[in-house]
């Protein structure tokens, strides 16, 4: 047998990135003759110019998919390729949808946070309710309750993801007890809720999942932050686009009401159709202005006609 030829290195690595720069090795920590290198101790750390030169890959991380069962592992195969080719926030929601019943957690929604110059909460930027009740989120934005709610602060303050049982036994301020309270009496006891920075623009990504078993999401809370910055691309890529790619998700019963609303039926003509109080109309009503950002029944219905958000005849 033939002995494998030898590699004759008669020019030197220095000398070969000196003619070639843009060559690296793999495995291979060289430094280029022509960048710079600080001395500390017995050593060499590299200046700013290399450690940019090439940003490192995330680690993989096996140990969230290890307790999961194949078809646990299916699921996540199948949000991964969807998320791949998601360009809208319509895509958006779908995948929380598929994330939704992978995780077994029946309420879900997701949207970008408007920041202040110092970081803090200034407005929401766009809304994607999966299937929060409609009655707690006018309620939230009625009262203010970004502001207080322990959860998104704590979000915003450290971008770690939140369980709210551990988040919620922190919080001691007489507002945020008293809104723990009232999420609680809305069955909003146990979740997760994760998110993103997006410093340079002053935009958060944040998605809360909750209900179920009491440590059903804290169980995937390690996959939802795997599957977090593709989420946030796609929202990121869309904030301040037009309203039909930022805010999704009008629930069976808002359309409902906007097909009377269409029709120009009262609040009240429209509470003895579907069969339900005057004031759940004016909840839905409030609703529906908030996730079309508009201020009158007449732009309503010509928002969702527009953007197809209404069936056609």
């Amino acid at each position: 047998m033939r002995e494998p030829l030898r590699q004759q290195q008669s020019v030197s690595e220095d000398a070969l990135c000196g003619e070639f720069p843009f060559i690296q090795r793999g495995g291979h920590d060289h430094a280029s003759p022509r960048s710079t290198q600080r001395r500390l101790g017995n050593g060499y750390i590299q200046t700013s110019h290399q450690q940019n030169l090439r940003k490192q890959p995330r680690r993989f991380p096996s140990e969230i998919f290890e307790d999961l069962t194949k078809r646990e592992i299916q699921s996540v195969v199948e949000i991964l390729h969807y998320s791949a080719e998601a360009t809208t926030g319509d895509d958006v929601y779908q995948i929380l949808q598929l994330i939704q019943r992978a995780v077994a957690c029946p309420k879900v929604i997701g949207g970008v946070a408007q920041l202040t110059a110092s970081g803090g909460f200034k407005e929401f930027n766009s809304v994607i309710n999966v299937s929060y009740s409609n009655d707690w989120l006018y309620t939230y934005g009625k009262e203010g309750y970004a502001s207080v709610d322990p959860v998104l602060q704590s979000l915003l303050s450290s971008f770690k993801t939140q369980v709210w049982e551990q988040t919620y036994g922190k919080a001691s301020s007489p507002k945020q007890l008293e809104f723990i309270e009232e999420a609680r009496s809305a069955g909003l006891t146990h979740g997760v809720t994760t998110g993103m920075l997006e410093r340079e623009r002053g935009f958060a990504t944040f998605f809360s999942f909750a209900g179920g078993e009491a440590d059903g999401a804290q169980r995937f809370a390690g996959l939802l932050e795997y599957l977090l910055p593709a989420l946030h691309r796609v929202l990121i890529a869309n904030a301040n686009t037009p309203l039909f790619n930022r805010v999704k998700g009008l629930s069976p019963r808002e359309v409902t009401v906007l097909m009377w609303m269409k029709e120009g039926k009262t609040n009240w003509e429209i509470a003895r159709i579907v069969g339900v109080t005057e004031r759940t109309v004016r909840f839905h009503v409030e609703g529906i202005f908030m996730k079309l950002d508009v201020s009158s029944r007449t732009q309503a219905v010509a928002v969702a006609m527009e953007h197809g958000l209404l069936p056609t005849e």
